[in-house]
């Protein structure tokens, strides 16, 4: 149920940013309907689509023109979106099992302010393309994953844990897992946490998210190592086995995690993954017809200029480097070329200057 929420939660998260407008509002206003009809009567005056198209514009009309360019340039431009809408069809489906139902699901939804089921899976299938699209312009060479194994690369800790209220508690669990029960069992058991049935098993964490006092046992810790004196914290005391301390280890080691860090971190800056798709509405060409919302995807399009000056002026910095280091080697080079010249010369002399004598 938590990791099914968790999903949820991530795709409105995703969706708020990327397409705040879905909904109704855009199937109305994609309607290709006379601007004179009339949609509505009221005492006897009517209300005509063009009243109505100006007045949602009024109200969300950026927003929900912003939302249908950037489904449409995404459909345009993804290799394959008929795969990629059954596999948010199929996703959707193991979430609704995962939860117990459409009933329960829908509740699910309905906590995360989503609409309905059909709403959401539409939601997933523009994520999928909007990912696609972002990870198509993913540096994944060598030189990156180094660099940012270097410089950003944190490992996750993972650990399990088991909870209790006194220290004497914790400290039974202690002796019955050192006598040979099975930590998972005993977590089972006493474990106060919401983790206890799952044998005490957290989430991977990264530094800094788990209060100072766990965190410090699990990095002192050897990989599954439990500590032996129970670990006090404002939640009470607890029973650790590190899994992974987080120790950093070699690159060719952790390579696969190294590089799903890197993407995540190049999907969560927004300045990147959302430049990418005004870099593509660019390419692709786009022109909003009605003046009023001409600045609906301005701020990709701003986005996409930065990056590219970005790009250019790094460019031209390692251009930059490149030839004074070049300038340097030659410096260099001429340097010691005329001080082994002077050497030579100066030898050259001397010995003349000695035979002469003789």
């Amino acid at each position: 149920m938590k990791k099914t929420l968790k999903k949820v939660s991530l795709v409105a998260l995703t969706s708020t940013l990327l397409l705040s407008g879905l909904g109704s509002i855009a199937s109305v206003m994609a309607q290709e309907e006379s601007a004179s009809e009339v949609i509505a009567t009221v005492g006897g005056e009517d209300i005509t689509k063009e009243e109505l198209y100006e007045s949602m514009k009024a109200i969300a009309g950026d927003t929900t023109l912003r939302t249908i360019i950037l489904e449409t340039v995404l459909e345009q431009n993804v290799s394959d979106a008929e795969a990629l809408r059954t596999a948010a069809e199929e996703e959707v489906q193991a979430q609704i099992d995962e939860a117990g139902g459409e009933e329960v699901f829908q509740q699910l939804l309905a906590y995360q302010g989503l609409s309905d089921i059909e709403t959401y899976t539409y939601q997933i299938f523009v994520r999928n393309m909007f990912q696609e699209v972002v990870e198509s312009q993913i540096d994944m060479s060598d030189e990156a994953i180094t660099n940012y194994y270097e410089n950003e690369y944190s490992p996750l800790m993972k650990a399990q844990h088991i909870l209790v209220e006194t220290e004497e508690e914790a400290l039974d669990a202690i002796e019955r897992i050192n006598n040979g029960e099975e930590f998972d069992a005993v977590a089972q058991e006493v474990s106060l946490d919401s983790t206890a049935q799952n044998g005490g098993l957290l989430q991977p964490f990264p530094a800094g998210q788990m209060v100072p006092e766990f965190e410090e046992a699990v990095m002192n810790s050897e990989n599954g190592e439990m500590t032996e004196t129970p670990v006090e914290s404002q939640y009470g005391f607890h029973v650790i086995r590190t899994i992974n301390n987080g120790e950093k280890q070699p690159l060719e080691d952790v390579r696969e995690d190294v590089e799903e860090q890197y993407v995540t971190s190049r999907f969560a800056d927004s300045q990147f993954a959302y430049g990418v798709i005004g870099q593509l509405l660019q390419d692709t060409g786009y022109e909003i017809h009605d003046e009023d919302l001409q600045n609906a995807v301005q701020d990709l399009i701003d986005l996409a200029n930065a990056n590219n000056e970005a790009a250019t002026e790094e460019e031209s910095t390692e251009e930059t480097t490149e030839e004074s280091t070049e300038e340097t080697s030659e410096e260099t080079a001429e340097e010691t070329t005329e001080e082994s010249a002077e050497e030579t010369t100066e030898e050259t002399t001397e010995e003349s200057t000695e035979e002469s004598a003789e």
